[in-house]
């Protein structure tokens, strides 16, 4: 009975994650980004809550995850989708047609990255690092972008190419092949190695200092690690074979 009330908890928190997700939507139509930014914000917290609690319970399983990756349509690709184009993408200009825009296209574009980042997922996992940009994190660069835009009152409409770079960089990196650290398996032991706890207090010492700001730094850091790395990877690697080459020269 009490393993019963445990598994029943990551799925409550997978609930309360497309439900803030949906509620974002509705405000995202009535012009109050702010708090449709919280809403997603709050999904992206209860989303990387729900798949912990699963594992650090035991109670993963196929319904939890088909579950989750249903709800993250919503809170990740739905409702970041409207918040974009009702927050600048309508503005768009050129290329204007009567019966569709060109903010439109942009913005199903990212919800059609978001479905193929979903679906590459749960086809091809692997426990240490995701492929492409999780979609959380997509979400997540969106939502603090307009939060740290509101209180700095930078009006990105004016920005506008900026702005579309911006979404079409994020959908880019969500179906890349850029490796990105997963971070699951920090703090699954029983114990936690001494610098990732001071790692983590420095980080939430600094966070405090302004939130916003601060997680949004820390957003674009952790997106732009996926193409450094790749790019560290080839370097090494070209450097691992100039080596070798040499080596059979020096041997002939």
């Amino acid at each position: 009975m009490i393993r019963n009330k445990i598994y029943l908890i990551p799925n409550l928190l997978t609930t309360g994650s497309v439900l803030c997700g949906f509620i974002s939507i509705f405000y995202s139509f009535n012009d109050n980004f702010l708090i449709a930014a919280y809403l997603i914000l709050s999904s992206t917290v209860l989303d990387g809550l729900d798949g912990r609690v699963a594992r650090i319970t035991k109670t993963t399983s196929d319904f939890g995850a088909q579950y989750d990756s249903l709800s993250d349509v919503v809170a990740f690709g739905v409702a970041p989708s409207i918040l974009l184009y009702q927050w600048f993408l309508k503005y768009i200009n050129y290329f204007y047609n009567s019966w569709l825009e060109l903010g439109v296209l942009v913005a199903f574009l990212y919800l059609a990255s978001v479905l193929l980042r979903l679906a590459r997922f749960y086809t091809a996992k692997s426990n240490d690092f995701f492929i492409g940009l999780p979609c959380p994190i997509a979400g997540a660069l969106v939502s603090l972008a307009y939060v740290v835009s509101s209180k700095t009152n930078f009006n990105i409409v004016t920005y506008i190419d900026v702005s579309i770079f911006f979404t079409l960089l994020i959908s880019f990196l969500m179906v890349s092949k850029f490796s990105y650290f997963s971070f699951k398996n920090i703090g699954s032991d029983e114990k936690i190695k001494f610098y990732w706890l001071f790692f983590i207090i420095l980080l939430l010492v600094i966070t405090l200092i302004n939130p916003p700001m601060v997680l949004l730094l820390l957003a674009i850091i952790y997106s732009l690690s996926g193409p450094i790395m790749n790019i560290f990877r080839r370097f090494r690697k070209r450097k691992i074979l100039y080596s070798e080459e040499n080596k059979d020269n020096y041997g002939k």
